[in-house]
């Protein structure tokens, strides 16, 4: 049986790639940006940040980016296609309000049917001008103004997009800008903002409500980024090492920001044996390596209140779970209904072929293991969902390539280097 062996370099955060290159766009200046992912999502960020203007050139493996300021974006002259990234819509929608120009934003089939309106609505409350098909989605133009109105904006739902696409508006906004989040979400851009020296607030309220107060407009220096390797792209490596026997895995140059390694806790209560090093900090985030061995996993009880810190990593969790011995169960999984596919189904769905004990309750997962044996041909559907599509690689390996995979395309979307890097760990 095949196993996973040796030390492998992950690829750049995807999420700190996105807001290294728009921070850059929005700094004065030159970057140099290294080790940035170089996927498809990532590169629609990228090419819509030249349509508005920003000089953007790649010398051998360094992007330097040259930055026009908060309030630099030019008119496009093309419509800004985000392809299938949600990142890259919400967050180019807030960058570009509290400028004055207009934009519309396209997207790919996927994108089309995910809401726009949870930013948009924020947007509209303080000036920016926005039309949205059916009131919710792409394609949508926005007309943005710099004499937006600086105001207190109250995020209901737990969401790090929300949240970025509002910071962005606001570093370009006179006045106050205050964002109060009622559930901590992942903070790479406060920390990418603290590194450029960006001067802002982060409080905790009397109700413990999370707020950020921003004091605009800035001027942004700019300054060099390295980004850190990818937690979310670690993860599957780490699932694939902890179900195959006698594997034993590092993987350095890990982003261990503590929003985006509680699946790391949640293997480790299931039996992992995971070890994590921290090494040193780069660019506001603390990096190091993590160790896996083969290990005999158990069933766990996943809380709703982990929800919006695994949205990424529930697809690989539940192939983690359907080689446990006993039952696991992930609570509220809502959120994942509106992601690349309905990852809920698009999990329930592909387990049940492989006759994993698998049922759906009221967006609750339940996953009773068993470590079966597949002796024929089995076709399974990534959804067109990058991270459905991985998961189902690594399960692959356990299954001697018996899986027949429809589309391993869409993996490029985030993880372009995944099938040469999960070739080398075998």
């Amino acid at each position: 049986m095949l196993r996973f062996k040796g030390t492998l370099k992950i690829s750049g955060d995807k999420s700190i790639s996105h807001r290294a290159l728009i921070l850059s766009a929005m700094s004065t200046g030159k970057t140099k940006i290294t080790n940035l992912l170089e996927s498809d999502d990532v590169m629609r960020t990228l090419n819509i940040l030249k349509e508005l203007g920003i000089k953007i050139i790649k010398e051998q493996d360094t992007w330097l980016v040259y930055g026009n300021g908060t309030n630099g974006f030019i008119e496009p002259n093309e419509f800004l296609d985000c392809g299938n990234s949600g990142t890259t819509a919400r967050l180019m929608i807030g960058a570009v309000s509290s400028n004055p120009i207009n934009c519309t934003f396209i997207g790919d089939k996927s994108l089309s049917k995910r809401s726009m309106s949870r930013v948009t609505q924020h947007l509209e409350k303080i000036g920016a001008i926005v039309h949205l098909t059916k009131k919710d989605y792409l394609p949508l133009i926005i007309t943005g103004s710099d004499k937006l109105i600086p105001i207190s904006h109250k995020i209901q739902k737990a969401s790090a997009q929300i949240k970025s696409s509002l910071i962005l508006a606001g570093l370009n906004i006179h006045g106050k800008t205050k964002i109060v989040e009622s559930i901590p979400t992942r903070d790479h851009t406060e920390r990418l903002l603290k590194y450029l020296n960006v001067k802002f607030k982060i409080k905790k309220t009397k109700n413990k409500l999370t707020q950020i107060e921003l004091n605009g407009p800035y001027e942004i220096k700019s300054k060099n980024i390295e980004v850190a390797g990818d937690p979310s792209s670690a993860s599957f490596f780490i699932v694939g090492a902890l179900i195959l026997p006698k594997s034993k895995i590092k993987l350095k140059n890990v982003m261990l920001n503590t929003s985006r390694i509680a699946f790391i806790k949640i293997l480790k209560s299931m039996g992992g044996k995971i070890k994590v090093k921290k090494t040193k900090k780069l660019c506001g985030e603390t990096i190091g390596n993590i160790s896996v061995e083969y290990s005999n996993l158990k069933g766990v009880n996943i809380p709703s209140s982990q929800s919006a810190f695994l949205i990424d990593e529930y697809p690989i969790l539940s192939i983690a779970a359907s080689q446990a011995r006993g039952k696991t169960v992930m609570y509220g999984l809502e959120e994942l209904r509106y992601k690349e596919s309905d990852r809920i189904n698009s999990i329930v769905y592909n387990l049940k072929k492989l006759g994993i004990d698998i049922k759906e309750e009221n967006n609750n997962v339940l996953i009773s293991g068993k470590k079966n044996q597949v002796k024929r041909n089995i076709k399974v559907k990534t959804f067109d969902d990058h991270r459905i599509a991985m998961s189902l690689s690594i399960l692959n390996v356990l299954y001697e390539n018996k899986l027949i995979i429809d589309n391993k395309k869409c993996i490029s979307i985030s993880y372009p280097d995944f099938e040469k890097h999960l070739n080398y760990l075998l």
